[in-house]
C-alpha cells in the first residue's frame, strides 16, 4: 500500500512540474524608499542620484526628461523619456536594475513665494524594468523634489536641490 501513495505522489508533482511552461514565474514587485540630490538641471531634464532601501538596496540614478517648466501649467511638465538604474543585489548576487520613464508628470506643489523653497512632485511611470540584460517590466517612481533657495544680491538663487520618495518596480 506504501509503494503505491509514494508513486501516485511522484506521478502527481511529476504532472504539476511538467504541466508548467518555463521561464512562467510570476512578476516579482519590489518596493523602496529613495533619497538623494539633484547633481544636473536645465528647463527640459533632471538628473538625481542618491540611496535606495527595501527591497533593492543600493545606489540609484535617473535622468528625467521633460517638457519646458511652465509654473502656471498643469502639470508643470510632462515626462518625455529618461532613465533610472539601481545598483543592488538580485538573490545575492550584485546587479544593475534599469528601466526608462515611458510618461509621468511634474507638478509644482509650492512656487515658493519670496524666494523660499520650491517643491515639485515628481510622478514617473517606467518601462522596460529589470536587470540591465532583460528589462520587460514596469515600474513607479514618486517622489517629492525640493529646490533650495536664497536671495542674493536681489536675486534669487537656487543652490541645492534634493529628491525624497518611494520606487516600486516589477519584473
Amino acid at each position: 500500500m506504501q509503494p503505491r501513495r509514494t508513486l501516485l505522489l511522484l506521478s502527481a508533482l511529476a504532472t504539476f512540474a511538467l504541466g508548467s511552461p518555463p521561464g512562467a514565474s510570476a512578476a516579482q514587485t519590489f518596493g523602496d524608499t529613495i533619497s538623494g540630490h539633484e547633481y544636473y538641471a536645465t528647463s527640459t531634464d533632471g538628473r538625481f542620484a542618491g540611496a535606495a532601501t527595501g527591497s533593492l538596496s543600493g545606489d540609484w540614478n535617473a535622468d528625467v526628461r521633460h517638457t519646458s517648466l511652465c509654473s502656471s501649467c498643469i502639470p508643470t511638465a510632462t515626462i518625455t523619456g529618461g532613465s533610472f538604474s539601481v545598483a543592488t543585489a538580485l538573490d545575492y548576487i550584485p546587479t544593475l536594475i534599469t528601466g526608462k520613464f515611458v510618461g509621468g508628470t511634474v507638478q509644482m506643489t509650492n512656487a515658493g513665494p519670496r524666494c523660499t523653497n520650491q517643491t515639485f512632485a515628481v510622478e514617473g511611470i517606467l518601462g522596460s524594468v529589470g536587470p540591465w540584460y532583460s528589462g520587460s517590466g514596469s515600474g513607479v517612481f514618486s517622489a517629492t523634489l525640493t529646490h533650495y533657495r536664497y536671495r542674493l544680491f536681489g536675486n534669487c538663487v537656487t543652490y541645492g536641490a534634493s529628491i525624497n520618495g518611494s520606487l516600486s518596480l516589477s519584473f
